[in-house]
């Protein structure tokens, strides 16, 4: 999938987006290395578990809270990535027999509707995160402050915000389809 040549060169819209663009590529990019980094230390330490249950009979206490933060933090933290390449799945039933112009408009719908529903998804997570961090809930095994779950959450919500509010105007800016047909 391409993203939409930018046709205005000099504008100041089209320095904005860009400029902000290249902004969010660099931190949605350096959390999704994060997130792969904790990641690759949960399998590290999930192997090492499965390996000290057949040696030695026991297990690694705090495993499980371990993959746990790890899963919640690689993921929470990727999407934002996988949304700023534009690597999400898109269903194109349609795009073939409209316009150039009607396709555009259905990708801003698109990206406004992604917006809008994570915004939603932000505000519910922002709201328990809040609560959560009140109570001082901590994890079972090892007492990680479950704050540190849910503000991953939060961060890659906020995060996958901005970049369908990008998606959404440079489409407007480019008035090309993002699949550039």
């Amino acid at each position: 999938m391409t993203q939409p040549q930018l046709t205005e060169p000099g504008s100041p819209k089209l320095s904005a987006i860009l400029w902000i663009e290249r902004l969010l590529e660099r931190i949605t990019m350096i959390g999704a290395m994060f997130g792969i980094t904790v990641l690759t230390i949960a399998i590290i330490v999930v192997v090492g578990d499965i390996i000290w249950r057949r040696i030695g009979g026991g297990s690694f206490i705090g495993a499980v809270d371990l993959t746990q933060l790890s899963v919640v933090v690689a993921a929470s933290l990727s999407i934002p990535y996988a949304f700023m390449k534009g690597a999400h799945v898109k269903v194109d039933l349609l795009g073939n027999f409209l316009s150039k112009r009607m396709q555009v408009f259905l990708d801003v719908c698109a990206a406004l509707f992604g917006a809008v529903l994570l915004s939603f998804l932000l505000w519910l997570t922002w709201g328990r995160a809040v609560e959560i961090n009140t109570y001082g809930d901590v994890s079972q095994d090892l007492a990680i402050p479950m704050i540190l779950y849910w503000s991953a959450l939060v961060i890659g919500l906020f995060l996958s915000v901005l970049v369908c509010l990008l998606s959404a105007a440079k489409l407007l800016v480019a008035k090309e389809p993002i699949d550039g047909a």
